[in-house]
């Protein structure tokens, strides 16, 4: 399974005439038109991609209960009452409840959070928290990235005289009680324009709702953007729509010199802090150390770490989340080989399900995810404590694991999550009629092409036509993430002018067919190094080009995807 060639295949591109007339009509290039078309960008949306703007933002009570949500936050700051707000424990999480907190602050109102530990509490809310809040006197609880699927403990919580407001963006079949305002966009009566929007940013829809009903300048909402840019990218939904513009003007902040000391610690310490922030930094170095907290020990660092008042307690709570991290890749490393070890893959197995006893039940996400990269299929991955089973899926688009497993529900203690990632509980004795039905239901679902590994090529750019403009003209596509992938080129007769392995893959020069034009590439994962040096004549490339920012100096850099010979395709 390992060592399928990957279909290199063209994106349907658009006619040669229509794209140098939107050029023309537009003021940018044939190329940019072209990615732009195969993003499914249509001519009436062209200036909103390229320039986001916080008007475009959607009314915020367009979201189904927001006018009671609203209604009754503020009926609770006239009343002086206590709000807590209570999140989930990834980077989602703890930024939309450091956010709805820092608001309630900023309006001198009485605000106080709580996250669960995911391995004593897990996740969502628990009686034993909201006994905890009606003993110190809280009277509306505000949920963050989580609630949808806390019913009975939601009623609970009214049982003991508090009420609850759901801030939530995860799809659940549990019904809900009319009693309890629910800002979710994936409610099937919710006519919300945007379904894509994270647990920060429907957090982020309610404060813009609280600022528009309260008569409170809109600029004070800029002062969240950075929050939201981080969880957006963390918790990887859609990059468009109203988190493309969110994420955009959250990468702004990040950027200047307004940033928390909190934020501004952590970026110093990963070395970070004279460099652009981009989304592939906050994606791969920011926010995994923000989850690293909540998968091993407590959340509650990382929103103390964003919230945090002096220098001193900044660097601390950085420094404590870094050696988080890395002991969390430490684990990883570890789960990654004793995998690899104990799976046993047939031809059937078009779902890859994997349990041991004793792993990291905050880890077992990434290494599903490791999984599915590698063999190309819906992983399950499990940890198992006595006779319960926790564990994590990632799934591909053409499986949406979330309808899956409610297939499956009757095997299940409790599950939730998303087209492509799910969390579940069950018993251990029920993991391997799981993977049966898993199994069947892939059979009727998928095809082996489903397993192929697949490139998709933007548009053909040899190395003689590249230069800085046309690189530097890509920002406009960015922030780049999930249904808004990097462009990727197909250069033609390249020359191998050095080789060498790294780390992570391995690095090389490459040259033009007329050999005028040489850069340095980067294969991340591309460890194919004897296969490159015995390639005799020339061959051909798909690449994502980069400006490469080092000791002040800017230059083209391509980071290569994959290689053929000249008889490609």
């Amino acid at each position: 399974m390992e060592n399928i060639k990957p279909k290199w295949i063209f994106r349907k591109g658009l006619e040669r005439e229509r794209c140098f007339s939107l050029s023309k009509k537009w003021g940018i290039s044939p190329l940019l038109i072209a990615l732009l078309h195969n993003r499914g960008i249509v001519e009436e949306d062209i200036e909103k991609f390229i320039h986001p703007s916080s008007q475009d933002l959607h009314d915020p009570f367009l979201m189904k209960d927001m006018d009671r949500a609203v209604e009754r936050i503020i009926r609770g700051i006239h009343k002086k009452e206590r709000i807590l707000v209570y999140g989930d424990y990834d980077a989602d999480g703890i930024t939309a409840t450091s956010l709805l907190l820092k608001f309630l602050r900023d309006l001198k109102i009485s605000g106080y959070f709580y996250i669960p530990h995911r391995q004593s509490e897990g996740y969502g809310l628990n009686r034993g928290a909201i006994r905890k809040a009606s003993k110190e006197n809280i009277n509306l609880i505000i949920t963050c990235d989580c609630g949808i699927s806390s019913m009975e403990e939601i009623e609970y919580a009214y049982t003991l005289g508090m009420e609850v407001i759901i801030t939530d963006h995860h799809r659940t079949e549990t019904p809900v009680s009319p009693k309890i305002p629910v800002l979710n966009p994936h409610q099937p009566d919710c006519n919300y324009p945007f379904k894509g929007l994270s647990g920060v940013g429907v957090a982020f829809k309610l404060c813009q709702a609280l600022v528009q009903k309260m008569g409170i300048p809109r600029d004070c909402l800029n002062n969240y953007l950075d929050l939201v840019a981080l969880g957006t990218i963390g918790d990887i939904v859609p990059l468009r729509g109203e988190n493309r513009i969110l994420v955009k003007l959250g990468l702004e902040r990040l950027n200047s010199s307004s940033l928390s000391l909190g934020l501004r610690a952590l970026i110093k310490l990963v070395g970070l802090e004279k460099k652009k922030l981009s989304e592939r930094q906050v994606g791969y170095i920011l926010a995994p150390r923000l989850n690293a907290c909540g998968r091993l020990s407590l959340a509650k660092k990382g929103v103390d770490l964003i919230l945090s008042t002096t220098h001193q307690q900044a660097f601390r709570l950085a420094k404590d989340l870094n050696r988080e991290n890395t002991y969390r890749q430490r684990i990883e490393r570890r789960m990654r080989r004793e995998a690899d070890q104990i799976l046993s893959i047939s031809k059937q197995d078009w779902v890859i399900v994997v349990a041991k006893k004793g792993w990291h039940p905050g880890v077992v996400g990434l290494v599903a995810s490791y999984i599915r990269e590698k063999y190309l299929r819906p992983s399950l991955v499990f940890s198992l404590d006595g006779k319960l089973a926790r564990g994590s899926a990632r799934s591909v688009p053409s499986f949406p694991i979330f309808k899956v497993l409610e297939k499956c529900e009757n095997l299940l203690q409790s599950f939730g999550g998303h087209k492509l990632a799910a969390g579940m509980t069950l018993p251990v004795k029920n993991i391997e009629p799981l993977k049966k039905r898993l199994n069947c239901l892939a059979h009727d679902m998928l095809s082996p092409e489903d397993f192929s590994p697949s490139y998709f090529i933007d548009a053909k750019v040899n190395l003689d036509k590249l230069n800085k403009e046309i690189v530097e003209e890509l920002e406009l596509l960015a922030p780049y993430g999930s249904e808004n992938p990097l462009p990727l080129f197909l250069a033609e007769r390249v020359h191998l002018s050095s080789l060498e392995k790294i780390r992570r893959g391995i690095k090389l020069r490459v040259a033009s067919s007329g050999g005028k034009e040489e850069f340095e590439a980067i294969g991340f994962g591309l460890n194919k190094e004897e296969e490159l040096t015995s390639q005799k004549g020339t061959i051909n490339i798909i690449y994502t080009p980069r400006i490469n920012q080092y000791r002040g100096e800017e230059k083209i850099q391509l980071e290569i995807k994959d290689w053929q010979g000249e008889n490609y395709g």
